[in-house]
């Protein structure tokens, strides 16, 4: 038992060094998959909102005051335009407490944000309990799941790089309306409640894949799972523009905590409490996850037969 805990921090750095190898070996796979993924969403949006904010704008019509306009709650102001991209009144509409400035603030924050979140594609383990693969790697002196920490650890590691390299491009094309942390502390904390949620986000991918025990086809649960995760979390609407009784809701998973919530911290929107609450919410998620984890793990070997399902 000592001798296995001893070699599986080794075999976690192999891991990781032979995920790296296969990631860059096609560079323009990689260019694809790594920098051009999760872009496409936050750019859709952006086309969205800048109509959505315009016919407000629109709506609100000449001499409106503060307060008017669709969706304006307490707080909210609007006033005359029908570009809010260069109309200073258009961008002091707010729709559901989110003014047009702060929501384009918000898709540059989600397209640093999501290269962050773990995906299910970077997970195999379907196909090698289809194939039989899994077999020889059961009569090894360390635990299956090592090798897949390893491949999570390599991913979180590159594309923590490839975050910090979009954010640089996007801070020099676009400066003024590109999301800049209010401080330290906050990048620190967003940091933390993405990479809590992309562990997360690991766990479930990883169950759903070991459901290959039972299931002819997984691939589909992985789509609807990463829907669910990416609306709930506001990778297609902030959690906080959305209806209170959504976002009463909605603030309990851990999908918001790593989408909405670390922008809004980054913003400045919300503070350390909030980030001290969330972090303890997904913590218990994520130990909730892991036990669940672990439960399908052991039923599906249980009736694994080695030659594949």
């Amino acid at each position: 038992m000592t001798s296995a805990a001893l070699r599986a921090p080794a075999l976690l750095l192999r891991a990781v060094a032979y995920e790296f190898r296969k990631r860059i070996q096609f560079r323009a796979g990689f260019f694809v998959r790594e920098v051009l993924n999760g872009t496409v969403e936050p750019l859709v949006m952006l086309f969205v909102y800048t109509a959505l904010y315009g016919s407000a704008a629109a709506i609100a019509g000449p001499g409106a005051g503060p307060g008017a306009g669709p969706g304006a709650g307490p707080g909210a102001g609007s006033e005359v335009g029908s570009d809010p991209g260069s109309d200073p009144g258009a961008a002091a509409v707010a729709l559901g407490g989110w003014t047009y400035p702060e929501i384009i603030q918000y898709v540059a924050g989600l397209v640093v944000v999501r290269k962050l979140i773990f995906h299910s594609r970077a997970l195999d383990l379907a196909t090698e309990i289809f194939e039989g693969r899994v077999t020889k790697y059961l009569v090894m002196p360390f635990r299956f799941f090592v090798l897949h920490q390893g491949r999570f650890l390599q991913f979180t590691l590159m594309q923590v790089v490839v975050a910090g390299l979009v954010w640089l491009i996007g801070y020099a094309v676009a400066p003024d309306h590109w999301l800049v942390p209010v401080s330290a502390a906050a990048t620190l904390q967003a940091g933390t409640l993405v990479l809590m949620g992309s562990y997360c986000c690991f766990l479930i991918f990883f169950t759903l894949n070991a459901m290959a025990f039972w299931l002819d086809v997984v691939w589909s649960l992985l789509v609807m799972a990463w829907f669910v995760i990416g609306f709930t979390g506001g990778a297609l609407v902030p959690v906080s523009q959305m209806p209170a009784a959504f976002y009463g809701v909605l603030s309990f998973g851990f999908p918001y905590w790593m989408i909405t919530a670390p922008i809004e911290l980054l913003m400045g929107r919300l503070g350390t409490e909030d980030f001290l609450f969330g972090a303890a919410l997904v913590a218990v998620q994520l130990v909730a996850l892991e036990v669940l984890r672990r439960w399908v793990w052991r039923r599906g070997l249980a009736r694994y037969v080695g030659a594949g399902m």
